[in-house]
Order: structure tokens, then C-alpha cells, then sequence
């Protein structure tokens, strides 16, 4: 991404908030800009595309004021060690300013003190200094690739990016605190499945970062005492330069109401013990993405990184880091005989192919041991992007146009709203009689954007427990923002939002007003599109419909003579060349989409019931179902 290179003050760097989410860094990180490299925070600038650094980085390398440059997020080690000059003269002790600062060999700074050189440091040639970094040089180290990340463990396979995130974020509480206007944080939450790999990803984040990793076992932890007496001895054994990762607070939380507040209460006390630590970050794995709202502590947690379901491209990189490079295997056939595994299910499924079959797989081998597998996400609703797009889209010229207008635009192309001072649709209602494609034409638009879709119908978020239909709701909401560009499609979305006031019970009163609450986050949502769709626009509670939410309607009704025709021309259904296909446009002018699919699904049941060897559909096999459904006949 370019920036142009302006001046600032102070010692780190500073962009728009919209510019580092785009690089992947939106409460900031390390960036290389031109031969050097700057921490960044988000700040108010003049331009969106300016970046403001300090004097120092001009001259170490960043280029020349004004200049536009490429600027790239970076993932650097801590420096174990550094040799630091101030005014000429060999210091003994890190200069306070440069704490959390990135830094490479020659490269200068300015101090009430005099000037600061880097005249070495390690590993080379650029790393981050912090509160560990000693200020003399340890004996030649081996061969290896300074900086060089350890070989990862299979289980995180296809996670590198959430790999290099999650290392620039624990570097930042380690070594700077994040001491701000806003207090200091204590850490992070990252969320995903059970096993997702959440634990090696922290492993493997925590060694790029050059720091340990202290495990808190709640296995046996059942009380707010017990857990008390955990989190005393972590904090009793705190020392810079450790992560303190916590794994099962899940199941404290889900306890009675008094257990639960007391242990949210706990928590947060070791959350403040660790804020106040230097060097110190701790990591709290959940299964859920409400964690940081149940604790009420988003002000010492403010950064979530999921792990979404393994979609196929990551199933094809756990496949092959468990199997290995040797093996005669096919990944592509695995990944896609593996939806709904997670990471450590791909991992079983391997070892018992291994034990089954000897130290060489095969394809087929490892087959059968997935058979063997159930796969434990199977019933989770997973962000996918379907196969299809709007050339499959019978007509609908109208519908796709709007479509484009309200949603690819917004995802491919966002500037041409800011050129024109507009905000852009958050969400769009369907509406018409059963049948229509609904489902189908925003599955298609799904695709056409490149969006993650999310469907939902909209009984199935309600649930007779006080919280958890709100709770799914907000699950839903941040699984799609945790692989944005996403859509959430809302099936039915009167059964989930019907008009307050109107149930005999207080559930839906509840949801409602929590897609409020979610559907007026739009900065907090990023690129998430929500879609709503029913037959029945007059039950849905009208606080959905205003703009701002769902406000943009468009109404699929029956298809038009045209629509019908297009249909007939893409099924997928041989119709017989002598069909005549304006005739059979003309005898279905009262049927849906879905009722044109379901008579030539009965049509070719109905050829090969007359003639085993048929490969095509007649007018005769039409007309004999639609007699039998009590249809007009064509002619």
C-alpha cells in the first residue's frame, strides 16, 4: 500500500486507522517503509493516505518528505541483545526511548543526550528492542538464519497470517505496555473451535516473538476459590518476557450466575496484575467470540484474533504438513473429503492412517481413516463462498443490478462511495412470495463479491435460555468478521425479528434488539454485508427496516415469461430438441423458480420411470406430471 511520507513527532509513527486495518494492522504494528522499519499507530491525519514519521526514520532510510513509498506490514524478532552508542559513547543500559522501538545496524536516533547509533544488534539485521534486550553482544551464535522462525507445528499449518499477527501484537504488549491515553493492556483473546490449533498457534507466535509461554491448567478448576488460587501463583511467578496463556475459562463462565461473576471478577484481577507488569502479555483462548464481553474487560483485552473453521485451502495445508512431503498422496482429494474437521481431527485422522498402514500413505489409506473420523465441526455453520455466480441467475436483471449497486461496490470498490461524500448500504431486504430464489441469487452474489457467506434461518438462533439466543446473534456477527468480506444471509428473517411486542414471549424482543445493536456497529463490523429474507416484510419489527439497516428492499416475485425462458436455457436438466420451449413458458406463468426446478425434477423421474435408457426430457413427460399435479397441459 502507498503512502505519502510526512513529517510528525514523537517516536513512533502515525496513520488513519481505515489505512492500517487495510494492512492488516488496525490498532497498529511494525511496517517497513523503504530500507528501515517504524511502529504505527492509528491517529487523526490531514490526508487518509499520509503517513506522519518521525525525524529519525528520513534519516535512517524511509525515503524523503513527500515522497510516496510502498508500505508494508513486517513481523520482526526481539533483539536479544543490541550494542547502543549515545553521543559517541558505549551505553550499558537500553535508553528508555527506544523500548518497543524496531531498529537495524547504523541506524540513528535523537535524545536530550546526544545522538543514539545502533552499532549492532541480534538477531540481525532489524529487531525490536525491549525491556530483555541486554546492551552487550552474546559469543557468535550457529548458522542459522538469524530471525528464521522455528519449523511449524502441523496443527498451525495455514495460519501464517494469524501466525505474524498475533506475534506483532504480543511484541506489543511485551515490550511497550501499549501505555497510552487509554491505560495499558494486558494481552489478547483468540478465539476459534476446539481444535483449531489455538494453543500451538500461541506456541509458535510466543518463539517468533523470542518469548515462553507459562500454561495455567483450569482442567481441575472448579470454583472462583480455585481459580483465585491459580491466577495468585501465576502472578506470584510473573517475569518479563513470558505470555501467561489461560484455556478452559469457558466452562467457569458457563456455571451459575455467582459463579460466573466471580469468576469474571478474578480474571480481571489478574488482567490488572498483568497490565501493570513490564514485559508480561497474557492470552485467553475461548470457543467463543463473546469472551471479551463476558468478562467485561475489553479496555485490558482489546484485540480478538479467530480462527475460523479450516476452509479447503487450509484443510490442504494441515493434510500436508501431517503427511509430509514423501507420501505418494492426493491433497485435493483429502481436503475436500474433509469439511467440518478441525486441525487436530485432520492430525488424528493422519496418525491412524500411519497406524494402520505403515509409515508410507496413501491416498486411499488416508481416506479410510478419515471415513473413521467424525469430524467434530460438522455441525457448525462455516463462511464459504459457493461455486456459482449471476450467470447462473435466470434474468433477474433488475435484482442483480441493485445487488451490485448495494454490495460488490461497497466490497471491491468502496472509494467510489467516498468520491460522492455517500455512506453505503449496511443491509438489504428480500422479499416475495416462497420460491423465488432468494437463497439462490444471494449465494450467486456471495460469490460475485468473493465474500465468506453465513446462512441463517432465523428459527435457529432462537433458544428458550435467557441470553443465549442474544449470544447467538453476536456469534454469528463476529465469526463473519473474523473472515470479512463476508454476508450474512437471515432466511426467515421474520421468525427471528418479528415486531416487538407482538410474541408472548421476551425472546425475540431480546434478539431484535441485538441485530440492532450489531447492525448499527458498522465500524466495528468491517466488510460485513447483511441480507435479510422473507415472505412476510409486514411481521419483520419495522426498527430493521429503516435506513441505515435494512434499507435497501427489493422484491423477487414471480417470474416474468422472460425469466422463465432463461431458466428453461441454463438447467441443468436435458430438455429434448423438439421441446417447445415458448409453449412451456407460456404454461407456467403461476410457478416460482422453485416450482419450475421441482416439475422438470418430476419430468425426468417421470422419463426414466417410461424409458430406462432416456437422456433427455419430452413434452410428453411434462405434460404427463403437470396432468398429474393438476397443471394445464402444454400444447
Amino acid at each position: 500500500m502507498r503512502f505519502v511520507l510526512r513529517e510528525g513527532s514523537g517516536p513512533h509513527a502515525r496513520a488513519e486507522v481505515a489505512m492500517l486495518t487495510a494492512l492488516g494492522l488496525p490498532g497498529g504494528g511494525i511496517v517497513s517503509v523503504g530500507d528501515t522499519h517504524v511502529r504505527v499507530v492509528p491517529a487523526q491525519v490531514p490526508r487518509t493516505n499520509e503517513l506522519q514519521l518521525p525525524q529519525s526514520a528520513f534519516g535512517n532510510g524511509a525515503g524523503t518528505l513527500g515522497q510516496a513509498v510502498d508500505v508494508t506490514r513486517a513481523v520482526l524478532p526481539s533483539a536479544t541483545s543490541a550494542l547502543v552508542e549515545v553521543a559517541g559513547t558505549q551505553v550499558a543500559t537500553l535508553p528508555r526511548e527506544l523500548i518497543g522501538v524496531p531498529v537495524g545496524v547504523g541506524d540513528t536516533f535523537t535524545s536530550p543526550n546526544g545522538q543514539i547509533r545502533i552499532t549492532e544488534v541480534q538477531p540481525s539485521p532489524h529487531a525490536v528492542l525491549g525491556p530483555s534486550t541486554v546492551t552487550s553482544l552474546p559469543p557468535k551464535a550457529s548458522t542459522a538464519t538469524p530471525g528464521a522462525k522455528p519449523p511449524p507445528s502441523s496443527m498451525v499449518a495455514g495460519l501464517d497470517n494469524e501466525r505474524d499477527l498475533l506475534t506483532g501484537w504480543l511484541q506489543l504488549v511485551t515490550e511497550t505496555g501499549e501505555h497510552g491515553a487509554n491505560g495499558s493492556v494486558a494481552g489478547v483473546i483468540i478465539t476459534g473451535p476446539t481444535g483449531s490449533g489455538r494453543e500451538e498457534l500461541v506456541q509458535a507466535a510466543a518463539a517468533d516473538a523470542g518469548l515462553r509461554v507459562r500454561h495455567i491448567d483450569l482442567r481441575t478448576v472448579t470454583t472462583a476459590e480455585r481459580l483465585l488460587s491459580k491466577f495468585e501463583g501465576a502472578a506470584a511467578g510473573m517475569s518479563s518476557g513470558t505470555v501467561l496463556y489461560i484455556d478452559r475459562l469457558d466452562s467457569l463462565l458457563d456455571r451459575e450466575s455467582g459463579v460466573r461473576h466471580q469468576a469474571a471478577a478474578v480474571t480481571r484481577w489478574l488482567l490488572d496484575k498483568v497490565a501493570g507488569a513490564p514485559g508480561v502479555a497474557v492470552v485467553i483462548a475461548s470457543t467463543r467470540a463473546s469472551m471479551g464481553d463476558e468478562l467485561d474487560a475489553k479496555d485490558l483485552l482489546r484485540r480478538t484474533l479467530t480462527i475460523a473453521p479450516p476452509d479447503h485451502t487450509r484443510r490442504k495445508a494441515l493434510l500436508g504438513a501431517a503427511i509430509g512431503t514423501t507420501d505418494d498422496v492426493d491433497l485435493d482429494i483429502l481436503a475436500n473429503a474433509t469439511p467440518g474437521f478441525s486441525a487436530l481431527d485432520i492430525s488424528t485422522a493422519v496418525l491412524e492412517a500411519r497406524a494402520t498402514g505403515g509409515s508410507t500413505l496413501s491416498t486411499e489409506g488416508v481416506l479410510e481413516a478419515v471415513r473413521n473420523t467424525p469430524p467434530s465441526l460438522g455441525t457448525m455453520q462455516l463462511g464459504d463462498i459457493p461455486s456459482y455466480g449471476f450467470d447462473k441467475v435466470a434474468n433477474l436483471t433488475d435484482v442483480k443490478a441493485s445487488l451490485t449497486e448495494n454490495v460488490i461496490w461497497q466490497l471491491t470498490d468502496p472509494g467510489r462511495f467516498e468520491r460522492m461524500g455517500i455512506e453505503p448500504a449496511r443491509g438489504l431486504l428480500l422479499h416475495g412470495p416462497p420460491g423465488t430464489g432468494k437463497t439462490y441469487v444471494v449465494r450467486a452474489l456471495a460469490h460475485e463479491s468473493g465474500a465468506a457467506f453465513f446462512s441463517v434461518k432465523g428459527a435457529e438462533l432462537l433458544d428458550k435460555w435467557v441470553g443465549e439466543s442474544e449470544r447467538g446473534v453476536r456469534e454469528v456477527f463476529a465469526r463473519a468478521r473474523a473472515v470479512a468480506p463476508a454476508i450474512i444471509f437471515f432466511d426467515e428473517i421474520d421468525a427471528l425479528a418479528p415486531v416487538r411486542g407482538s410474541s408472548t414471549n421476551n425472546v425475540t424482543d431480546s434478539v431484535v434488539a441485538a441485530l440492532l445493536t450489531e447492525l448499527d456497529g458498522v465500524s466495528s463490523r468491517g466488510d460485513v454485508f447483511v441480507i435479510g429474507a422473507t415472505n412476510r416484510r409486514d411481521l419483520i419489527d419495522p426498527a430493521l427496516l429503516r435506513p441505515g439497516r435494512l434499507e435497501v428492499h427489493l422484491l423477487l416475485d414471480l417470474p416474468a415469461p422472460e425469466a422463465r425462458k432463461a431458466f428453461f436455457s441454463m438447467t441443468s436438466v436435458p430438455l429434448d430438441a423438439s421441446l417447445d420451449i415458448d409453449g412451456l413458458v407460456s404454461d407456467t406463468g403461476d410457478m416460482s423458480f422453485a416450482d419450475l426446478d421441482g416439475l422438470l425434477r418430476r419430468a425426468a423421474i417421470r422419463a426414466m420411470r417410461d424409458d430406462p435408457h432416456a437422456s433427455s426430457v419430452t413434452a410428453d413427460n411434462i405434460a404427463a406430471v403437470m396432468t398429474d399435479d393438476g397443471s394445464p397441459t402444454t400444447t
